[in-house]
């Protein structure tokens, strides 16, 4: 099933219903309506339940079928056993499909679950997520049908993935942050939309300017290598997959009943045709965040201007690990350096220890390395608590032809309140240094695979 016109429907919805919908708040399905609701959806929401009179505020139905009107998508929060006859009441109601929360399929050893629910929507016209999934969220819908984290945040960033918690994590730290995301789908068994669609899908969005991939298995790789090959070099894609050890295996088997496949093979596919492999969550996000918020710099050096000597010795290796390039300074560049009056006790080579505060010292020392093409990537390493830092960042964003990036580190108070200003004004900022250089090193890999890629267009 390929209709991608069922699935925007469903991510669009003006109508959804959330059958099982609990008065309780300490189970599942009874944060799901609320969190619909404080996410800001705008649509009408019909809480289903034959035992309540009212949820969350809202009138509830005994059934999908006792709905007035049509649906354009269904929440499934109820036993297995009864989601069959709940499809079919779906597109009975019109609806474009579901989002099958329900779990008690191949993850449990009962695959004929997954079978039964994937026939019905295919004799009636559904599609679906899931079964044993958190939710999916979609930003500019304002809907956010999933457990948590209610979605309120929106930005370049979808993160979809086979683990509800990796999902819902990366969700939790964009929202922190200041980045947003555009979508957030879990996946689980995939017994309909799997990861190929979704990464076709929101290549489309344009609210979408990156993807960040969790796997656990690939059901149907030469699909799978149809849809990175169609979309990696015009959306960005990081993917971060485990199952490489033989214990990471076994837990993906248990957990979604997925085959982990081939590790060697699965890198190949990415080396060729552009997608950002992640090694673990921390680099999925920050890879996904930097290709979702940065253009791509035209080569791999960097300049680092700091305010701290520690972070520079950390930055420097960092970079070397990463086989970034810190080019040196040329003379007339320091000697315009040295008529800011720094303090003695700075360093004058790259990284560059400006040993000050001030964020003008920090806009001339950036201006004048872009004037004389010293870099690609400028990294401002904000080593203590500057005030302005995050107005500075988005200044040069805007003005300089170089790539701008930052990293807070050690600024308490002051560095939480800007590096979230900072990354809603659309600047990448990294908690750390390595973590900085790790991001841009993507970001550089993939501009290069992007170049030779045109290059052969």
């Amino acid at each position: 099933m390929d209709d991608n016109n069922a699935v925007w429907r469903m991510l669009k919805a003006r109508r959804v219903a959330v059958v099982g919908a609990s008065q309780d708040p300490t189970k599942f399905s009874g944060v799901l309506v609320p969190s619909i609701l404080s996410g800001g959806f705008t649509g009408e929401v019909f809480p289903v339940n034959p035992k309540a009179d009212f949820v969350a505020g809202l009138k509830a139905y005994p059934s999908v079928s006792d709905i007035p009107g049509t649906l354009d998508l269904v929440v499934i929060a109820v036993p297995a056993r009864f989601v069959p006859g709940i499809l079919h009441e779906t597109a009975d109601k019109g609806a474009a499909g579901a989002i099958v929360i329900s779990a008690g399929g191949r993850e449990s050893g009962r695959p004929e679950f997954d079978g039964e629910i994937t026939r019905i929507a295919r004799e009636r016209g559904l599609r679906f997520f899931g079964p044993n999934i958190q939710g999916v969220a979609y930003g500019p819908n304002r809907l956010s049908a999933v457990f948590w984290p209610v979605i309120t945040e929106h930005g370049p960033l979808a993160v979809v993935g086979q683990s509800g918690t990796v999902v819902a994590a990366m969700s939790d730290w964009a929202q922190d942050d200041g980045l947003g995301v555009s979508a957030s789908v879990s996946l689980g068994n995939q017994a309909d939309i799997c990861e190929s669609d979704m990464i076709r899908l929101l290549a489309e969005d344009e609210q979408t300017r990156s993807i960040a991939l969790y796997l656990e298995g690939l059901d149907d790789g030469p699909r799978f290598v149809s849809a990175v090959k169609d979309v990696a070099m015009r959306t960005p894609l990081v993917v971060l997959k485990c199952g490489r050890s033989q214990r990471g295996r076994e837990a993906v088997a248990s957990h979604t009943g997925s085959l982990a496949g081939s590790d060697k093979v699965f890198s190949g596919v990415c080396r060729q045709y552009g997608v950002v492999r992640a090694e673990d969550s921390e680099s999925l996000y920050d890879a996904a965040k930097i290709l979702a918020c940065m253009p791509p710099p035209r080569g791999r050096r960097v300049l680092v201007i700091s305010s701290s000597g520690g972070s520079c010795a950390l930055a420097a290796d960092a970079g070397d690990d990463q086989r970034l390039i810190l080019p040196d300074l040329p003379d007339e560049y320091v000697a315009a350096l040295r008529d800011l009056n720094l303090a003695e006790w700075g360093s004058f080579a790259n990284p560059l220890d400006l040993a000050s505060m001030s964020v003008e010292h920090f806009r001339t020392a950036a201006r004048m390395a872009d004037r004389a093409d010293l870099a690609d990537v400028i990294l401002l390493m904000y080593g203590d608590p500057i005030v302005g830092s995050a107005e500075l960042a988005a200044e040069l964003v805007a003005e300089l032809r170089t790539c701008v990036c930052a990293a807070y580190y050690g600024g308490g108070a002051v560095e939480q309140t800007e590096r979230r200003r900072m990354q809603r004004a659309g600047v990448p900022v990294f908690p750390s240094p390595e973590r900085a250089m790790k991001a841009i090193a993507a970001a550089c890999w993939y501009a290069e695979q992007r170049r030779a890629w045109e290059a052969d267009r």
